[in-house]
């Protein structure tokens, strides 16, 4: 049975495999947070963001976000999710879609921060703002794969588009 941790797994290596081929060097320059959106045929939205386990435990202590340099607690994880859920918005033809924290878990060196939403139909353009630790250390490159009637897109935050809401136009 395939959980929703392990296909995302599965998307997030061959979407990095593919990213690593098409530019072997961008692979190794920056930390990454991941983002997966699906759209099931229900209406249903899925968010789940993967964000490296070593590097967000040390951002978010340091910035007071989280108590102590381990985000293993059930407290600590809520923190992380509540921080993630501030610094995401994610718009579907211009219009914000409302997003709801599901929780977040930790796993195989990431901690994965799952939202979900309401989209009756694929949108034209997708469009995001995310600042998931950006705003904390500039480094990060975030990625967020949204689903198109063509496959998958993807919206890339790097360099100085902090607060930038970016799009798959």
């Amino acid at each position: 049975m395939l959980t929703r941790r392990g296909t995302f797994a599965a998307l997030s290596l061959l979407a990095m495999a593919t990213v690593a081929f098409a530019s072997p060097a961008a692979a190794h320059d920056a930390p990454r947070v991941e983002t997966e959106v699906s759209h099931r045929a229900d209406g249903q939205l899925e968010v789940v963001h993967v964000l490296q386990l070593s590097a967000a435990q040390r951002l978010l202590h340091k910035a007071g976000i989280i108590e102590s340099n381990d985000i293993s607690g059930l407290r600590a994880r809520a923190q992380a999710a509540l921080y993630s859920s501030k610094r995401f918005d994610l718009f579907a033809d211009d219009v914000l879609v409302p997003l709801e924290i599901l929780g977040a878990e930790v796993g195989g060196g990431h901690l994965y921060i799952y939202q979900t939403g309401t989209l009756a139909t694929l949108p034209q353009t997708w469009s995001a703002r995310n600042a998931i630790l950006r705003d904390l250390s500039p480094r990060f490159d975030n990625v967020i794969n949204v689903p198109t009637t063509n496959g998958t897109q993807s919206i890339v935050f790097s360099g100085s588009d902090m607060d930038a809401i970016n799009s798959t136009n």
